[in-house]
């Protein structure tokens, strides 16, 4: 396993790092304050290649490697959090999800159209009261004489408001599955058009990435096409595909992390205190040290995750260490940075204010770090992690749910 670079990955580090630096770092802010990543911004980005790493030639992407989408997205999110998740949610999630749980329809319809930057993607998978149970979805595919009809609504979705079309996980009407079903079985793929009738879309307030819509879409009986619902998900395929989701979280959390690191240094060569610049402290050296410690580590693990999935080979457990260890060592860093920069950094004009908020969203964001340890400690021990038998550990130790007291 060699991640030195070629000179073709060096040449195109260059070229997008500066697009980064010099076109979508200084909208960051306004970004973050107007809540909406700048329509120039998809547009630069589809210009500088961005949106077609991550898909094949014949569906007009340009089939990089893991190692130079590894290096895109860590530029992309280091200049800006909040686009960086908006566009690679599109492109990189949705986009593998079409491509990978879909049909060719989809392929022509809706994703030649987001690699080219003309349409915008997400995956609706999140209910209120469900979270990342899909044995608890309630949102259903129910038959119609036209087709199929769409009811329910997925909430705390990435790119809700502004999505063209949306991959949703929804359950079939008992009548469309088979009686023998377990209850995480029968979960299907519906490809759904956000302009048709009946979609409700409502923005959610947010502490971070505010440049990114994140919302909730409503299906009012919305009409699908028979083409257009994919029956009996397999959950083994959409954790893989949604394992794309967990890589660019991870990606975030090191750019974010870059980002801060960045602002860190640049203060304490230039801030002075007692005589001296705040760099000759042994504090600080520790700091940044362990901050620079702890982001190499992280990169290493998310870029050799990238670099086996890209390359079509199972990745499942270390694209899992690589989102727990990123996302909670960015909010380590990040808090590093703050505490470095005291009461400056605590303005809400500051880039570390931003990437404060910014890096805390990576946490829960998908799958939350503590579902995913579990999973990782399920496959460790050969249990199943969708499946849990009733088990009451509260009566036997005197309590009942709801008790303010134990049971005397």
């Amino acid at each position: 396993m060699d991640f030195a670079l070629t000179d073709e990955q060096r040449a195109f580090q260059g070229r997008f790092d500066a697009v980064c630096r010099e076109r979508i770092a200084p909208r960051a802010r306004e970004a973050d304050r107007r809540g909406a990543v700048p329509a120039e911004t998809w547009a630069d980005l589809a210009r500088a290649g961005y949106l077609q790493l991550f898909h094949p030639p014949e569906l007009g992407g340009s089939g990089a490697d893991g190692i130079t989408q590894a290096l895109a997205m860590e530029c992309l999110a280091r200049a800006c959090a909040s686009t960086f998740w908006a566009v690679t949610i599109s492109t990189a999630l949705c986009g593998k999800i079409l491509h990978d749980l879909c049909a060719p329809e989809h392929h022509r319809r809706w994703l030649a159209p987001i690699v080219c930057g003309e349409r915008i993607g997400c995956f609706a998978a999140t209910e209120a009261g469900a979270g990342s149970d899909p044995g608890s979805y309630r949102t259903t595919v129910i038959g119609s004489g036209r087709g199929y009809r769409l009811r329910g609504e997925k909430t705390k979705i990435s790119n809700a408001s502004i999505a063209d079309v949306a991959v949703v996980l929804a359950r079939p009407d008992p009548s469309l599955r088979p009686p023998s079903a377990r209850p995480n079985e029968g979960l299907c793929y519906v490809v759904v058009d956000l302009s048709r009738p009946g979609v409700r879309r409502t923005e959610i307030d947010k502490l971070g990435l505010r440049g990114m819509s994140w919302g909730t879409l409503g299906f009012d009986d919305v009409e699908v096409g028979e083409g257009d619902v994919i029956f009996d998900a397999d959950m083994h395929r959409t954790l893989g595909a949604v394992e794309w989701g967990q890589i660019l979280q991870s990606f975030c959390a090191l750019g974010v992390a870059d980002a801060a690191l960045a602002a860190c240094v640049e203060h304490v060569s230039s801030r002075q205190a007692f005589g001296r610049p705040l760099a000759h402290l042994q504090l600080v050296h520790s700091r940044l040290a362990q901050m620079r410690a702890e982001i190499d580590a992280a990169r290493l693990v998310a870029t050799e995750a990238t670099w086996i999935k890209a390359g079509g080979r199972p990745a499942r457990e270390l694209v899992v260490i690589a989102k727990i260890y990123a996302t909670e060592m960015a909010v380590r860093v990040v808090d590093g940075a703050m505490r470095t920069f005291g009461g400056e950094g605590y303005r809400t004009d500051h880039v570390v204010e931003r990437l404060y908020r910014d890096a805390l969203a990576n946490v829960p964001g998908g799958l939350p770090t503590d579902r995913l340890r579990e999973l990782l400690a399920c496959g460790l021990l050969g249990a199943d992690p969708w499946v849990y038998a009733p088990f009451d550990w509260l009566t036997p130790a005197g309590l009942r749910l709801g008790a303010a007291d134990p049971i005397s």
